[in-house]
């Protein structure tokens, strides 16, 4: 069996000076630590580059006065401040290692009764918790990876700010225009907000005629209308039960709703061709999409987290990453009924991979089959429900992806290698 912390502890050099960080926004903090565990020197140091000339000549320094044979860097992942100083390093070649804020803190107030806490607190227990192993073994992300993740995180902040927005929208109307919402179920629809960026309120449509607002909107939107619900709401807009006092900023800021709307959407038109376009240079982009099922933006996302396949040993570090991978919980010999998610690993990862099954499911017929005898199990083989099979779901794909890009092997469904053997 293999030994995760022995391996860990491996990569610990002996006679090496452990340097711990604490990142911050202006000034990090860092504590010098020996094999011995004991504290050499502490000192801060900007957030620029003539701060981490500084910090490396300062670390150096330390080194020989201590008669250290060379440096490792153990950062704290508290923030996004640790990450220029990550590839400053990284740059150079100097070894460095990432520590969990969440253990750094755990083990901090085990150690610690008093709870004491300062900034080269954290540094000194960064060091000591590099030492004992229980560090993350994270690979920056370069090259097509890098601009594959940012511009995927772009990509999905625009998803949300949208979304908050259709809401806002909605929440809007149903103040301004109530019955809007009933005629056009989806406010966001072309015709719907052409005629919100022009006449948002219903008293902006009663004073008009209705062939005469039919016309307007006919000008304003070339393509196909919906001029039977267009005759709807002008009927509507006449009997609404919509808000008169204060109507006026209401349907201002509609208007000006729908123009962000219309922003968001080429932005994340843009952002969509752009990851295409990175999705085709990976080397794993072409496997995951000969899976059906899957789409250029469900490859996108899980190589935008996972990074390249080079750096993982087997699927079940996919697993564990993205936090799906199955836990029990026991006690006194008393074991827990179900085994839920560990969710330890990344967030994103495991929105990315749910966002992915849940079309495998209709347009791939060997999940859809896989899926179904999981449900349909006997009693005694311990059938699954509906949120079970897609947590089995999660890892399946997870593993899927890597014995595809491991093999270098396009997807064949079982049914198809069966007939050929």
């Amino acid at each position: 069996m293999k030994n995760s912390a022995a391996m860990k502890l491996r990569q610990v050099p002996a006679g090496y000076l452990v340097v711990g960080i604490d990142p911050h926004k202006k000034k990090h903090a860092a504590v010098a630590i020996t094999e011995d565990l004991m504290v050499r020197v502490r000192f801060k140091f900007t957030n620029s580059g003539a701060g981490f000339e500084q910090a490396l000549e300062n670390a150096r320094a330390e080194m020989i006065k201590s008669s250290c044979r060379g440096i490792m860097f153990a950062i704290e992942t508290g923030g996004h401040y640790w990450r220029n100083f990550a590839y400053c390093l990284e740059e150079r070649g100097i070894p460095f290692r990432l520590i969990s804020q969440f253990t750094l803190k755990r083990m901090r107030d085990g150690r610690d009764l008093n709870r004491r806490k300062n900034d080269f607190r954290d540094a000194e227990m960064a060091a000591g918790v590099f030492r004992t192993g229980d560090f993350t073994e994270t690979k920056l992300p370069q090259g097509v990876y890098a601009e594959l993740r940012s511009t995927y995180s772009a990509y999905f902040r625009l998803v949300k700010e949208r979304s908050s927005l259709i809401n806002l929208l909605k929440g809007l109307l149903d103040g301004l225009f109530p019955e809007f919402t009933q005629i056009f179920k989806d406010p966001c629809g072309r015709t719907a907000l052409t005629v919100l960026s022009v006449y948002p309120s219903p008293a902006s449509i009663s004073n008009l005629n209705k062939g005469i607002f039919v016309a307007a909107i006919r000008t304003e939107r070339q393509g196909r209308l919906m001029v039977k619900k267009l005759k709807t709401l002008h009927e509507a807009a006449s009997i609404s039960i919509g808000i008169k006092p204060g109507a006026d900023g209401v349907a201002m800021e509609v208007t000006q709703l729908v123009s962000r709307y219309h922003l968001i959407e080429q932005q994340v038109d843009r952002l969509v061709k752009s990851l295409i376009l990175l999705v085709d240079k990976t080397n794993e982009g072409k496997y995951l999409l000969s899976i059906p099922g899957i789409n250029y933006l469900s490859a996108a996302s899980l190589l935008a987290e996972l990074g390249p396949f080079s750096s993982y040993k087997n699927g079940k570090q996919l697993v564990k990453m993205a936090g799906t991978n199955p836990i029990e919980a026991e006690s006194g010999g008393k074991r827990l009924g179900k085994t839920p998610m560990s969710k330890k690993g990344r967030p994103r990862l495991r929105y990315s991979a749910w966002s992915a099954v849940i079309p495998l499911f209709r347009h791939n017929p060997d999940f859809r089959a896989w899926a179904k005898r999981l449900r349909e199990r006997p009693a005694h083989a311990n059938p699954l429900n509906g949120k079970e099979v897609v947590g089995a779901a999660l890892n399946r794909l997870l593993r899927l992806v890597y014995a595809l890009v491991k093999k270098q092997e396009f997807y064949r469904s079982p049914q198809i290698i069966l007939a050929v053997n």
